[in-house]
């Protein structure tokens, strides 16, 4: 190359070097574009799943939950009517009264379980005590629920994305975590900022989380891929404390108002 050549040499260097940062800055804001679409699709498909659940909700609630409620007070009826003149069919009465009794109780839990009315009429707060003493109720686990600050309603759709997410969390923790009818679980939801944090934590046994999270696998079906997957979706982030013997420790923040805020840098959140 002659020195009369680099001059002219140089300038087609940086031209194809502007090229390539150009097509590199399209490509990625297609790559966003796509992720943005993908995630769009994902929370519609959730949204139409939440609406088939609070439809069966409802349908167990009121429609099997009020015939169940009737065949149970007739066989009380007929439990007192034959205590005067057929004894002999009162025991056979009443094993089928308690058939019918649990069986409406679980239709009652199922309905709940599917989405709970309390989430939408009075929000989450009370949505979470509730499920915290639920299974506190049915395990003998001590659950402690606490929302400081959380004392206005937040989006539908975010309240929603929360409740999934702590319910996911404590059925691992009561399914894996070992901790037995003498633990205790704290779960804490509050606001700081332009987000929603949310911490699940036990005293159990642990794992190592460092395999799980890297191989993308999830062990003994704990549900952390889909705590994973919902928050990646809504735009937040998950962290998972944990080791073998210490516990297990999850964290999420949730962004208040969608993607804007999700995709701005970490100073411009706190």
């Amino acid at each position: 190359m002659s020195e009369a050549q680099k001059p002219d040499s140089m300038d087609e260097v940086t031209r194809r070097v502007e090229q390539v940062a150009q097509e590199n800055a399209r490509l990625f804001r297609e790559l966003a574009a796509g992720e943005r679409r993908i995630r769009r699709l994902a929370k519609a498909i959730w949204a139409v799943q939440e609406e088939e659940r609070k439809r069966i909700a409802r349908e167990l609630h009121d429609g099997l939950g009020q015939n169940l409620t009737a065949l149970k007070i007739q066989l009380e009826v007929l439990e007192r009517e034959a205590l005067a003149s057929h004894s002999k069919l009162v025991p056979k009465i009443s094993e089928t009264l308690g058939f019918a009794a649990r069986a409406l109780e679980e239709a009652r839990e199922l309905s709940h379980l599917l989405r709970p009315r309390i989430l939408d009429d009075l929000g989450l707060e009370p949505a979470l005590r509730w499920m915290g003493r639920t299974l506190a109720e049915r395990t003998g686990i001590q659950i402690q629920v606490s929302c400081p600050g959380l004392e206005d309603r937040l989006e539908p759709e975010l309240e929603t994305v929360i409740f999934r997410v702590v319910q996911e969390a404590l059925t691992n923790a009561v399914k894996h975590s070992g901790i037995g009818d003498k633990g205790a679980i704290e779960v804490e939801v509050f606001r700081r900022g332009a987000w929603v944090h949310l911490r699940v934590e036990d005293q159990g046994t642990g794992f190592d989380s460092s395999v799980v999270m890297a191989s993308g696998k999830d062990p003994k079906g704990s549900g952390l891929g889909n705590i994973r997957d919902r928050v990646e979706i809504s735009g937040g982030r998950l962290s998972v404390r944990t080791a073998p013997g210490k516990g297990t420790r999850i964290e999420v923040r949730l962004p208040l108002e969608g993607e804007a805020v999700a995709n701005a840098p970490e100073d411009e959140t706190r």
